[in-house]
């Protein structure tokens, strides 16, 4: 199975159900697996035969400064929608996480794995 990672990528978001969670968008941590498209890329060495780690930061980022979530599950599953749909990701796995959240807890969060609709 070819992957490509993506380690402590922090990114700020707009998620929470308090009040507090509200008022300002919080920093996020994620790991992100994708399932590259085709094995061929190892001999083609074609950025079109797999898929753009850059773009998918890119488009992280700028989908998350644009939406508001109630959940990390909500806000995981739109992700890996982004990832599966738009870069052709055969399936995505991520992992989002808050961090200092919670007293004597350095980061809470969840993992989602998805695959791409036939």
């Amino acid at each position: 199975m070819d992957t490509i990672f993506i380690r402590e990528f922090r990114v700020d978001a707009w998620v929470g159900i308090y009040e507090w969670e509200m008022q300002r968008a919080q920093t996020l941590e994620m790991d992100i697996e994708i399932g590259i498209p085709d094995a061929k890329v190892g001999k083609s060495d074609a950025i079109g035969d797999t898929v753009h780690y850059g773009q998918v930061v890119e488009r992280v980022i700028a989908e998350l400064a644009e939406r508001r979530f109630n959940l990390l599950e909500a806000l995981a599953e739109h992700v890996c929608g982004v990832i599966t749909g738009e870069f052709r990701a055969p399936w995505v796995r991520l992992s989002v996480a808050k961090l200092g959240h919670i007293r004597n807890v350095r980061r809470v969060g969840v993992t989602l794995e998805r695959q791409r609709a036939p």
